[in-house]
Order: C-alpha cells, then sequence, then structure tokens
C-alpha cells in the first residue's frame, strides 16, 4: 500500500462548505491521505480544481459535471463524493451521466441515506460507500482498495476462493445408437443412501389435514436433510470432506447443513475408530 494516497473530494451542491471543513479536519499526516477539493464548476475551473482558494463561480454544477471532469480526474487514486436527502437525485442523475467515462473509483461519503438508495448509486457506478462520521483508518483501507487495479484486486480475490472439488469422472453407459454420453462433472449420489434416507418418511404417522402445506413440506424436508447428513457421515466416518464430496455438495454448503440440523462429526468419527480397533 502507497505511503500517501491522493484523493479528490468532490464537492456536490450544498455541500461545499461542509465539506471543505471536512477536508480540515482530516490532516494527511494523520490519515495518510492528500484530500483534494473539487469544485463541480464548468469545465473551465476544472483543471485548477485541486488548488483553486478562491470563490466558486456563479454557475452551479449541473448533473453532467462528472462526466465533463473524468478525464481530470485520473489524477487521482480515488474520489469521494458526499451524499445528503438533498443531494441524492443530483448524485444519481451525475453518476448515470458519466457512466463509464468515470473510470477514477468512487467512495459515497453517506448521510441519512435510506440503504435501497446507497444500493441504486452504487449499481450506478459508485464502487463503495462510508457512513458519516467516517472511521479514520477505516477510510485509509477503502480508498487503499479502491486505488489497487482491478487486475490485482481479482488475482488477490482468485487466490482466497477454496478451489473446485476434483471430482473423479464417472463413465455413463452408452445410449441408444452407440452413442456414448459424456461423463458427468460431479458424481451422482448412490442410489441406497436416498433410499434409506427416505425409507422413514414411508413410515410417519399421518398428520393432521389442518397443516398447512408448507409446513408439512418444511417438516419433510427437514427430516429428509438429518437422515440424510447422518447417513453420509456415518458411511465416512465422520470425514465431512468425504462426505460433503459423495453427495455432490460443497464442503461449505454440507456445513451449512450440519450446523442447522445440530449434528456434529465428532461421534462418528469416534464410532468409526472403535469399529478399527
Amino acid at each position: 500500500m502507497r505511503d500517501v494516497l491522493d484523493c479528490g473530494v468532490l464537492l456536490a451542491p450544498g455541500q461545499e462548505a461542509a465539506m471543505r471543513d471536512w477536508v480540515g479536519r482530516h490532516p494527511v499526516g494523520k490519515t495518510r491521505l492528500r484530500l483534494h477539493l473539487v469544485p463541480l464548476n464548468p469545465l473551465r475551473y476544472a483543471l485548477a480544481a485541486p488548488a483553486l482558494q478562491g470563490p466558486e463561480a456563479p454557475e452551479g454544477p449541473d448533473v453532467r459535471a462528472l462526466g465533463r471532469l473524468a478525464v481530470a480526474l485520473k489524477r487521482y487514486d480515488a474520489c469521494i463524493l458526499p451524499v445528503a436527502p438533498a443531494t441524492l437525485a443530483w448524485t444519481r442523475m451525475a453518476l448515470q451521466q458519466a457512466g463509464s467515462a468515470l473510470s477514477t473509483p468512487v467512495l459515497l461519503l453517506v448521510q441519512d441515506v435510506k440503504a435501497p438508495a446507497i444500493e441504486d448509486l452504487l449499481s450506478l457506478g459508485a464502487r463503495d460507500f462510508m457512513m458519516q462520521p467516517v472511521c479514520q483508518e477505516t477510510m485509509r483501507v477503502r480508498l487503499g482498495r479502491l486505488a489497487r487495479p482491478a487486475s490485482w484486486r481479482d488475482a488477490r480475490l482468485a487466490s482466497l476462493r477454496e478451489p473446485a472439488a476434483d471430482y473423479p469422472a464417472m463413465a455413463w453407459p452408452a445410449a441408444a445408437g452407440g452413442i456414448r454420453q459424456p461423463a458427468p462433472s460431479r458424481p451422482r449420489v448412490p442410489a441406497d443412501v436416498v433410499e434409506q434416507a427416505l425409507s422413514h418418511l414411508r413410515h410417519q404417522h399421518h398428520r393432521s389435514v389442518q397443516e398447512s402445506f408448507r409446513a408439512a413440506k418444511a417438516r419433510v424436508v427437514d427430516g429428509f436433510e438429518r437422515d440424510y447428513i447422518r447417513l453420509a457421515l456415518s458411511r465416512h466416518g465422520g470425514n465431512v470432506a468425504q462426505a460433503a464430496r459423495a453427495c455432490s455438495k460443497h464442503r461449505r454448503a454440507f456445513w451449512a447443513l450440519m450446523r442447522k440440523h445440530g449434528i456434529e462429526a465428532a461421534p462418528y468419527r469416534q464410532a468409526a475408530q472403535e469399529r478399527e480397533d
């Protein structure tokens, strides 16, 4: 991570005075962020925006301001755009007008804005958001992540993903006409496993006819899941990875089902050890 990040603070309409005061409370020495005030004035003010100290132009910013400043904003690692209820409509239209031309990542500095509105702004091109009042360290970390190249972020995320399970190929019988079907990428669950998991459902006592369809379905599904997971763990000696692979389930999904039904793998491992002894 770079020692100091250059960040443009966009002076949205009605937010000019508040953001100047906000920038003054976040010196470089504490945040390791070099914050530059960027007035959203007509184009003749864009190039001089970081050093602008005098009064602003009489013309107010319009919804095409971000698009006009897109090239000038490339000098910054990231930009901060304040959003409040009074400026929400302008922010939405400005991001929509800028579109793909605005390549500098934008962090929304949100105050009193509801979640649906924030999601809308993120879908229009904003990369991330923070609620006021902000934590300086959190802001530094988020801006640092936004400033990294997209290729670096994608490679980092790929390294954190769990590798795909390497399921062995299974041979399928030839179909009519002698054409061999392609092998599936994941194994089929053995029929006896499904049969044993379903067996108890055939002998359940009849429930009251007053039970709703949703309740009856949930009860049956829960019972099937419990028996299926228990049987899989028993067959594989409590080895969760092997049981999940045999059931064609991702290990995380298998763990989620175990937590849902309060099933532990330890008793099955202990039982397997006792059988071996």
